[in-house]
């Protein structure tokens, strides 16, 4: 039994560290393919320009069909939800947005989707160089896509001005310093982690009530008021380093910097037990028809190894695109943001039925974060025996 448990563990630690190296050689490879040939994707999305003339790196002169100057174009990113964004930002003489188009987006296409087809563009068109304008101030955001409306935004501005300062010469506004986003979401979602800390302890008299009042906050909060819950995107973010500002992305930080130092400290996952809004969910569903845990024997392993090799190939082919979400199967954003295909629907609506009957299904045998997290505990296990044998051999 002893050797069986020595070689299980030989076994698990050769794959994970084969994993590692997997993930390290998807992100080196994406990184060769990242640049596209963005100038024939500008010509596709903006049909008016004929030709390009290079002024420098990210722009160019802008001529018509009749090979006659028409202005400007730069080619400026900004951060939003997935990545970067790219704008072809199309600039007149007297330093006005004329055209937009994104040319390249790491975001979730239907949430991109609504936006365009919100005619957002047109709300930035005509806009000058000169004028001081955010989401808030003049412009709209859209509803359940502020991170697509700011980066088409931001990078639009930054386009304008660009071409404004280094092209047509002139003297440019000064820019406002932008101000720490810290607001009533990012309270809660200290106390969400501070409540989970300290209450999963056995020496805490009122878990269950803790546990299920966190859970309730996370639901409501996380989930169907700020839509922001932890997914396998954001942890493909953090591998494509693609850090968006912490000015307007503090939630951001605080969440997935919570999760990973609790794990560290404590190897305990207080967001997936704790306040994981889609786990919440489901657990209030339960409670209708009592739930139960539903034992799979000799099929766990297999379940289990099948949605590893599941995940690795996810967080592979996000790192081979360059892209977070494009391998992101989780239907969180289906609930709570009512987005998605026909059929993330139609397994959101199977995961929601089952949970009236089986405890957890999506999140005890098909959430991703679970590989991940199991991932991360092993490596932290190695790294610490490893430090512990180094420190007795000494």
């Amino acid at each position: 039994m002893l050797k069986n448990n020595i070689n299980k563990n030989r076994i698990e630690t050769r794959l994970a560290i084969i994993s590692i190296v997997i993930i390290i050689a998807a992100w080196f490879i994406g990184r060769q393919f990242e640049d596209a040939d963005i100038v024939s994707t500008i010509k596709v999305k903006m049909p008016e320009i004929s030709k390009l003339e290079e002024i420098e790196k990210a722009s160019y002169k802008i001529y018509n069909s009749k090979n006659e100057e028409t202005g400007y174009l730069s080619i400026e990113s900004s951060m939003g939800y997935g990545g970067p964004l790219k704008m072809a930002v199309a600039v007149d003489e007297k330093g006005k947005i004329f055209d937009l188009a994104v040319v390249s987006s790491k975001e979730t296409p239907s949430y991109l989707k609504k936006v365009l087809s919100a005619d957002f563009l047109d709300n930035i068109i005509g806009k000058s160089y000169n004028e001081e304008y955010s989401i808030g101030n003049k412009v709209d955001a859209i509803s359940s896509a502020t991170y697509s409306s700011r980066a088409i935004l931001e990078a639009s501005k930054k386009g304008n001005r660009f071409i404004a300062a280094n092209v047509l010469g002139f003297n440019l506004p000064k820019e406002i310093a932008p101000s720490l986003q810290f607001g009533a979401v990012e309270i809660i979602l200290i106390l969400l982690f501070a409540v989970g800390y300290f209450a999963h302890k056995k020496t805490f008299k009122y878990t269950k009530i803790a546990r299920w009042g966190t859970m309730l906050v996370g639901l409501f909060v996380i989930g169907f008021y700020y839509n922001q819950p932890f997914t396998l995107s954001m942890f493909n973010q953090l591998l494509l380093g693609y850090f968006p500002p912490i000015h307007s992305h503090l939630y951001w930080y605080l969440l997935l910097g919570g999760v990973f130092l609790v794990f560290t400290v404590e190897n305990k996952n207080p967001y997936c037990s704790w306040f994981c809004p889609f786990g919440g969910a489901q657990e209030c569903l339960g409670l209708v028809g009592g739930a139960k845990h539903i034992p799979i024997g000799k099929y766990k392993n297999l379940l289990k190894w099948t949605l590893r090799i599941l995940v690795l190939l996810a967080i592979v082919v996000a790192l081979l695109l360059r892209n977070p979400g494009v391998t992101s199967y989780e239907i969180f954003g289906t609930l709570f943001k009512l987005t998605g295909s026909n059929l993330q629907f139609g397994i959101l609506g199977i995961v929601l039925v089952s949970s009236i009957f089986i405890k957890r299904p999506w999140c005890n045998y098909l959430c991703p974060l679970g590989p991940v997290t199991e991932h991360f505990t092993y490596v932290r296990k190695l790294i610490i025996n490893k430090w512990k044998s180094k420190k007795e051999n000494a």
